[in-house]
């Protein structure tokens, strides 16, 4: 096995990152100055002891100086001061700095998700995300506010430790650095396993957070299944495989520790023969041995720090691969250098040839062409797999399309500035999503500024103002975690409001309808002809009452546009859509696809 660690070997790709971690320091470049300064005052301070004890062996005792010992007193307890007060400011700026750079690091991976594409969230686990945000980054700073003064400190007293010793008795001092030695080869060889063995056991954890998030959103399916005694079983799984990544590593740990006191108990033992040797044959004072035995002590302690640090950074190691693999994902979605600024919209969209794959193989459609007019209404339908919801999503960029352009008045979406391109299409989905906090925060999240009377128009007009106004303390009620104290049908009308309060040109509804009851629906559905009134839209749903109003129809397939035309057209063309129609009035899909109720997501 190669000799390497974080500490003492470390690898190329370690040196990297703990580089790319380095920006980090220069905002508290001062605080990291003086934090290290003070490292150098606690180094002199150590130093300075053993060298006191000499000539209080060598010196005052034997003259029996009383006034000397007196003022050596004194020297010890400035030292000792020296050494208080510095080893107060590294603890507490040091912790402070680490709290800033921790901060720092959240901020830079929370917004760099922020912009991350519908495909990166796609393929990872939420829970994987929030460890990677909590655990990881804790670890990071962890040793970002010990390592650089443990290492700093280390050198400096193994340094002059060596110095000192070679200059009061340079034959011990080479007995003494030869558990030194051994301690580095040591760290070496065990370094290597201790960082692969964190990594796993940050994995582990990833795991576990991912699973008990996915079951705390889901609980109410876990339970109606009766499926608690299954998804305890999987989580055991887990734990258990986390304990054991644990448990490998704290046994290599054990052997690292048990290994440095082993090394410092040699130090000591071959001081004791060795010195004793040479000061029973006259070759070296006793003051000189007693010197050599405080400098064990002094030099052995960086000995120890290196020992909590190899720790600390091999876990550094771990939480800066899992960072900078999330920092350095492209963005596959961002704005163009030339971005333009989007100019008044009249809400024509434009598909021409475009084509999607997900994974770069498999097509969702190909070659697909298509021209929405402004103030249009064009509905969706088509099985599962089609591409329908795929379809909508091109428009505000969630995903890009692999060939042809997606166009909004003629320009390119591409081009466009992201924020604004976003900011001119309203969306209302089926699985609404409401974030817990009140009423008003929900309503008011695309303008954060609406004042009550607006408000209070868009609840109206979304037909969500009266059970609003009902609710306990109206638009201050508190509505849980994705708004679980609503029924389906208030969170779509509030996601409604939402959408009349934005004013978007673009409307896209997908599947809005399809979940809800039927006096829901009939609330929902005259809210919605509303917000579609004026407004270029695009609607995703199976139930034949969502769509037979809409300008122009469009049957998707996993072929690609089947066919086309209004409700009437449509029906007397004797395609898809009219067997669609034939086989059940009141859905567009057939009775399998209708049950296992579509939701448009590719």
């Amino acid at each position: 096995m190669p000799l390497s660690s974080v500490v003492y070997f470390p690898t190329m790709k370690t040196l990297g990152r703990f580089a790319r971690i380095l920006p980090y320091y220069r905002p508290y470049a001062l605080i990291l100055a003086v934090d290290l300064l003070s490292v150098v005052a606690i180094a002199a301070s150590s130093l300075a002891v053993p060298y006191l004890l000499k000539y209080m062996v060598d010196v005052l005792v034997p003259a029996a100086d009383f006034r000397m010992l007196r003022t050596l007193t004194l020297a010890a307890a400035a030292a000792a001061g020296v050494k208080y007060a510095a080893t107060y400011y590294t603890l507490f700026a040091g912790h402070v700095m680490a709290a800033k750079m921790e901060r720092d690091l959240r901020r830079d991976f929370f917004r760099k998700l922020q912009r991350m594409s519908f495909s990166f969230f796609d393929a990872r686990k939420t829970g994987e995300l929030m460890s990677r945000l909590t655990n990881d980054i804790g670890k990071v700073t962890d040793a970002v506010n010990h390592a650089p003064e443990d290492i700093l400190l280390s050198i400096l007293m193994v340094v002059f430790s060596a110095i000192l010793l070679f200059s009061l008795n340079p034959l011990l001092a080479v007995f003494c650095f030869v558990p030194l030695a051994l301690m580095i080869v040591y760290s070496g060889l065990l370094g290597g396993r201790i960082r692969a063995g964190f990594e796993r056991v940050n994995d582990a954890v990833a795991d576990i957070n991912a699973k008990t998030e996915n079951i705390v959103a889901g609980i109410r399916v876990v339970q109606a299944f009766a499926r608690e005694s299954e998804e305890e079983k999987r989580f055991d799984e887990l734990n258990e495989k986390h304990y054991l990544s644990w448990r490998t590593v704290l046994n290599r740990l054990g052997w690292f520790y048990s290994g440095v006191d082993l090394m410092k108990d040699l130090s000591r033992l071959i001081v004791l023969v060795v010195g004793g040797y040479l000061v029973l044959r006259g070759s070296m004072t006793l003051g000189t041995l007693v010197a050599f035995l405080s400098f064990v002590a002094v030099y052995m302690e960086p000995v120890e720090r290196l020992s909590r640090t190899v720790e600390m950074v091999q876990r550094m190691n771990a939480g800066l691969k899992n960072f900078f693999d999330i920092m350095d994902e492209p963005e596959a979605i961002r704005d163009a250098e030339d971005a333009l600024s989007l100019p008044p919209v009249r809400g024509r969209i434009g598909f021409d040839r475009v084509s999607f794959s997900y994974d770069g193989n498999r097509h969702v459609f190909r070659g697909l062409s298509l021209v929405v007019e402004p103030g249009r209404t064009v509905a969706l339908v088509g099985p599962s797999g089609a591409g329908k919801s795929t379809f909508a999503s091109l428009i505000p960029r969630f995903y890009e399309a692999s060939e042809g352009v997606v166009s909004l008045d003629g320009i390119d979406v591409r081009r466009l500035r992201l924020a604004e391109l976003r900011g001119a299409i309203g969306l209302v989905q089926q699985d609404v999503f409401l974030f817990a906090g009140t009423v008003r925060e929900n309503l008011s999240y695309g303008k954060p500024d609406a004042s009550d009377a607006e408000l209070r128009t868009a609840a109206a007009r979304a037909n969500a103002k009266d059970f609003i106004e009902a609710l306990p303390t109206g638009y201050e009620t508190w509505i849980g975690e994705r708004g679980v104290r609503l029924s389906g049908g208030q969170k779509q009308r509030l996601s409604i409001a939402r959408a009349f309060l934005k004013d978007p040109p673009v409307l896209i509804l997908d599947e809005a309808t399809s979940s809800l009851d039927a006096e829901s629906e009939a609330a929902v559905q005259d809210a919605l002809k509303r917000l579609m009134g004026g407004r270029t839209t695009i609607v995703i749903a199976h139930r034949l009452s969502t769509v037979r109003e809409a300008d122009e129809i469009v049957v998707l397939t996993e072929d690609g546009i089947a066919e086309r035309g209004t409700h009437a057209e449509l029906l007397s063309g004797g395609g898809l859509y009219a067997r669609y129609y034939a086989g059940r009035k009141s859905d567009l899909l057939g009775d399998e696809e209708a049950a296992n109720g579509d939701t448009g997501v590719e």
